[in-house]
């Protein structure tokens, strides 16, 4: 049986069901711009917005970035061919519709009349570059590995064939993969081209001062009529939260993202600021390589994984804002194993370790010089040594720690963030496969991959659900591959002079959109 969906904007969550349900005709449609609620009066053109934020985009270039905290710099240059709402329910972008005939194929209707920063047209032949481009030899990004080619049916429409059944393409395409490069500009920078993107997005990048700030100007033939009210915006990258705490109450910008629980506490009290908070599918995780020793042996993650008091860190470091971390997703969310916990149990980590022959063992961590991160490793220091392990924190950078773990690989621990992906497919593939991207090690088994390969081909969100279940029970308690530590809220302090915020679950922060009460 063949059915035909219409989503528009403000849809409800029936929306998502039936997306992620049907195996047959899905067409979506709207005209509406999905960044930033206008909820807070009538929006006002002009302005200079100050944003903080805590590090600096690792490329420009989205098909080479590898961290989950560039999307905040990368949406303003931009668009994607499909959006999310504040639930992760998918919504039109530069593709106005889709629909799927059958359940290998795609077909994106366009918008007409989009240009590039450079003036060249967004077309269907600008589309079939950028996703053969997605998956290439030379990119980081595999969300859309299942599409086997890209074909132009007219200017305005293309049709992706898959290799395989996959729900989690429509939503990917929110994400890197849907980021639409100028072909133009690529073609005629080469490798210089990280250094000067150009998309299609609200905003030109005008300035980057690397580890310094980005300058970013609107530009002024954007499709959608109206938008960006502003007329700039500068990201100020302050990696120390106290620094950024600092000059936001000195007035130095506008907009304070990822607020500590401590320093919520303070900012609670001034009456003149505005606060956004919202769950979200980022969580605290150590990633292990599980090639590298001490943990090429299940039994030594295993025992890691058992010797961390999750509850402990939420209550002490987070001040109860936030919930223990024991899979791969958060429990209110339809992805979620309700049944699945990570028991403490330094005991049990120590029988473990003997098992292998082993009474202590000792690593180096790689943590970011970010006070939390600090906190929190020097927790997961303190916890651990009680249950057999030595670790000697190795503080740096975030950009330079993360390449040294996910693209060099000479670190075996890392203790940072999965910032999560708009589906839970794309952070099965990208985190728990054996083929991720964040799986270093590689670490996975065939059983499991059939499992990653069947949700994949499911479009109904309850057989899906049951199968990430299972999932993360074989990654995380099992075989250890990764050892999650807390799901936290994200929190943005704003001036009560800017407008249109709405926080997401996927807790990127999307800035493009707002405005200035002056």
């Amino acid at each position: 049986m063949k059915r035909i969906i219409r989503l528009f904007s403000l849809l409800s969550l029936l929306s998502l069901l039936i997306i992620a349900g049907c195996t047959q005709n899905n067409n979506v449609s709207n005209n509406q711009a999905s960044e930033g609620s206008q909820s807070n009066g009538k929006p006002k053109k002009g302005g200079h917005l100050v944003f903080g934020y805590d590090t600096d985009i690792s490329n420009y270039d989205p098909i080479l970035g590898n961290s989950g905290n560039d999307h905040a710099l990368l949406y303003p240059v931009y668009d994607t061919l499909v959006n999310y709402n504040s639930n992760l329910e998918p919504e039109p972008g530069l593709a106005e519709s889709w629909e799927t005939p059958d359940d290998k194929t795609i077909i994106l209707h366009l918008r007409k009349g989009v240009t590039f920063h450079d003036g060249t047209e967004f077309n269907a032949e600008a589309v079939k570059f950028n996703l053969d481009r997605v998956n290439s030899e030379e990119s980081n990004i595999s969300d859309i590995a299942n599409v086997e080619s890209v074909e132009v049916v007219d200017n305005d429409t293309v049709k992706l064939n898959l290799k395989q059944a996959d729900s989690s393409i429509i939503l990917a395409l929110s994400d890197r993969s849907g980021m639409v490069v100028s072909p133009t500009a690529v073609e005629k920078l080469g490798p210089d081209f990280a250094q000067n993107p150009v998309g299609a997005g609200p905003f030109k990048l005008v300035k980057w001062v690397h580890n310094g700030e980005i300058q970013l100007e609107a530009y002024e033939n954007y499709w959608q009529e109206g938008l960006p009210y502003l007329d700039t915006i500068t990201a100020k990258i302050m990696p120390d939260e106290n620094t950024r705490l600092n000059a936001f109450k000195s007035s130095q910008f506008d907009f304070y993202w990822n607020v500590s629980a401590n320093n919520l506490q303070v900012l609670k009290k001034d009456k003149n600021l505005t606060l956004d908070s919202k769950m979200r599918v980022y969580f605290h995780n150590i990633y292990l390589n599980t090639k590298m020793e001490p943990f090429d042996k299940k039994e030594v993650r295993q025992a890691l994984l058992h010797s961390i008091d999750r509850e402990s860190i939420v209550k002490a470091i987070y001040l109860g804002n936030g919930e223990p971390a024991y899979q791969a997703f958060p429990k209110d969310y339809w992805a979620a194993n309700p049944d699945m916990k990570i028991e403490y149990d330094p005991g049990k980590s120590k029988e473990l370790l003997k098992s292998v022959g082993l009474d202590r063992v000792s690593f180096d961590m790689f943590v970011p010089t970010v006070p939390e991160y600090q906190r929190v490793g020097e927790a997961i220091k303190a916890q651990a040594k009680e249950a057999g392990f030595d670790i000697t924190i190795q503080t740096m950078e975030l950009t330079k720690g993360v390449t040294m773990y996910f693209n060099e690989k000479q670190i075996a621990a890392n203790l940072t963030s999965w910032t999560g992906r708009p589906d839970p497919q794309q952070t099965v593939n990208l985190l728990l496969s054996g083929s991720g991207f964040y799986n270093a090690g590689g670490e996975s088994s065939p059983e499991k991959e059939e499992l990653i390969a069947k949700a994949a081909a499911s479009y109904d969100q309850k057989e899906r659900a049951d199968i990430y279940a299972k999932v993360n029970e074989m990654s995380i308690l099992d075989e250890a591959m990764t050892v999650p530590i807390v799901f936290t809220p994200v929190t943005a302090a704003m001036t009560q002079q800017v407008k249109g915020f709405e926080g997401t679950l996927l807790g990127k922060p999307r800035i493009s959109f707002l405005w200035i009460d002056k």
